[in-house]
């Protein structure tokens, strides 16, 4: 491989999934295709065709893949044992692709899945290959296939192409959760909701897979957790525009009408650019059904903002109830029955499992963002629970309305150990106000330590970090000079204190200007650390910081 494609294939791996990474890889493939050397090409179109699947375009992926199939059969020998292997596991991607496109005939895609296994077989590796035929048995309707295929998938033993152990429980849980065995799916997704299995898309995928089995089988909280937990992770991502529309569903299903409303409103440009027709259909149909409820519930006079113009409820119901029908219909053509249009016609037509499922605890009906009640034992858990519903303003909200910056330093700490930084961020900001009105400058320079430290884990922009930690720095150092009440005279104890939080501050800045690649400023700011753990005697602190340092001092010389 070429020094050029390889640079832009290691490039782009470092960016997040979207247009960006997707960019970089469609050039790394046409430099490499220019070189007219099957190796660099093979590598980059794998790397496409991965872009392509988690950057919400999947229906490109179908020509790359297709074009590396074509190379692997035409020369098996130009492509690496990890390449060749990689291949095969692209094939899954490709099959879940074909069902979630009505102009792809039903034959082609079950040719491919007669190639995939055989090819499967022929690596030894068929249990990825059952659960792909139970998924095409649940896609067109076929309640037997899927039990036979079911009973393969889960007895078969797992293979080095088997999905990973969260996602395979999660697939099952679906299917089981199809069937309307609604226990069962619980049961088999109990191992991931606890985190002892999880993946890149799980837990929040099966999350959302669960919603109705818990309101089925009774496990209310859990549902609400479960849509809290979900939903906080997909907004936004277009490639789980399925699983938004399944939130949406949820809502309406449990008296949230007002918070579907506002997922609604926040997700709907999604919908300009779905990445798949079936995504789309899902996600029209939760919007749909949330809609519908909020004209059953007197709401019919709302409006919701769309392309630039407020459309009244009614009207958008009435678009998004066809468009889902529409495309139900494509694929019932496609498939030579009616299942699809049965399925979302039930959909549409369901009426609420829980009259109201209160998604917070302690929150009064018709208060959807919820009054918290600071001297409630469970405050910090509703509090936390505005958070991970994406109710930012309103968590902030009740941080300063409980008035207690102790509480909001630990709903902060509590939000940064669920590695919700951006929340964090929020609530430590909360803290240091709450600690600087009631004149406990120190106090207020840990929590913007804290802060900036969440920021780094949250941001990408190094002058928004750095900013941060300017901020940090220089509400400690008001906190180092602050004198003694009645004295004038510095603190000493809080003078020590402060130096310390200042060492671990510069320490903490170092790393993330290391991140950056800006290694000199990375050295000066851990040469301060370093300095001042030694006026305080702290040997630990100190080691620590002169390993780092002697790091840094080596990336500055390579690059001179």
């Amino acid at each position: 491989m070429t020094d050029q494609v390889e640079t832009l294939l290691a490039e782009a791996a470092r960016l997040p999934y979207g247009e960006a990474r997707t960019v970089l890889a469609e050039r790394a493939l046409r430099e490499a295709e220019a070189l007219r050397e099957p190796e660099p090409a093979i590598a980059a179109r794998l790397a496409l065709t991965q872009a392509y699947q988690y950057g919400g375009e999947p229906a490109k992926s179908f020509a790359t893949f297709s074009r590396t199939v074509a190379a692997y059969d035409a020369e098996p020998g130009r492509f690496t044992e990890w390449q060749a292997r990689r291949v095969l596991w692209q094939f899954k991607w490709i099959m879940n692709d074909m069902r979630r496109f009505p102009e792809i005939p039903l034959r082609r895609a079950l040719d491919a899945l007669d190639d995939m296994e055989r090819r499967y077989r022929e690596a030894g590796a068929p249990q990825a290959v059952y659960a792909q035929r139970c998924r095409v048995a649940l896609h067109l309707g076929d309640e037997p296939g899927v039990e036979e295929w079911l009973h393969r998938w889960e007895t078969a033993p797992r293979d080095d192409l088997s999905d990973c152990r969260a996602c395979d429980l999660g697939g099952r849980a679906y299917v089981l959760a199809s069937l309307g065995r609604y226990e069962e799916a619980v049961a088999v997704g109990g191992p991931v909701v606890s985190g002892t299995f999880t993946c890149g898309v799980q837990p929040q995928s099966i999350l959302c897979t669960l919603l109705t089995p818990y309101l089925k089988t009774g496990h209310l909280d859990e549902a609400a957790e479960a849509h809290r937990r979900a939903y906080r992770i997909v907004q936004g991502q277009i490639g789980y525009l399925d699983d938004i529309g399944d939130h949406l569903e949820f809502c309406a299903l449990t008296g949230n009408e007002t918070r579907g409303l506002e997922i609604l409103e926040r997700e709907l440009p999604l919908l300009e650019r779905p990445p798949s027709p079936a995504q789309a259909r899902s996600f029209m149909t939760g919007a749909a059904l949330v809609l519908r409820r909020l004209m059953e519930t007197g709401h019919d006079g709302l409006t919701v903002r769309r392309a630039g113009r407020d459309v009244p409820v009614p009207e958008l119901h009435a678009e998004l109830a066809a468009g889902a029908r529409e495309i139900a219909a494509r694929f019932d053509v496609r498939n030579g029955d009616d299942v699809h249009t049965r399925r979302v016609a039930a959909t549409l037509a369901a009426e609420p499992l829980v009259a109201h499922l209160p998604l917070l605890p302690n929150v009064r009906r018709g208060e959807p963002d919820g009054r918290i009640d600071p001297a409630d034992t469970d405050s910090r858990t509703a509090i936390r629970a505005l958070f991970e519903m994406g109710e930012h303003d309103a968590g902030q909200a009740a941080l300063r309305e409980a008035g207690d910056p102790a509480a909001a330093m630990e709903a902060a700490k509590e939000l940064a150990d669920l590695d919700l930084d951006v929340e964090a961020v929020q609530a430590y900001a909360v803290a240091a106000d709450l600690y600087r009105n009631a004149g406990e400058l120190l106090a207020a320079g840990c929590a913007m330590r804290l802060r900036a430290k969440c920021v780094y884990f949250a941001s990408d922009d190094l002058a928004e970090i750095s900013e941060a930690y300017a901020q940090a720095r220089a509400a400690l150092t008001a906190a180092s000079e602050a004198g003694e009440p009645g004295t004038g005279q510095p603190d000493t104890g809080q003078w020590r204190e402060a130096v310390w939080e200042l060492a671990g501050l510069g320490y903490d800045e170092a790393v993330a200007l290391e991140w950056a690649k800006r290694y000199e400023a990375a050295a000066e700011r851990c040469q301060e650390a370093l300095d001042a753990y030694l006026a305080l005697d702290d040997q630990i602190g100190a080691v620590r910081a002169r390993e780092l340092l002697e790091g840094l001092r080596e990336e500055t010389e390579q690059e001179d």
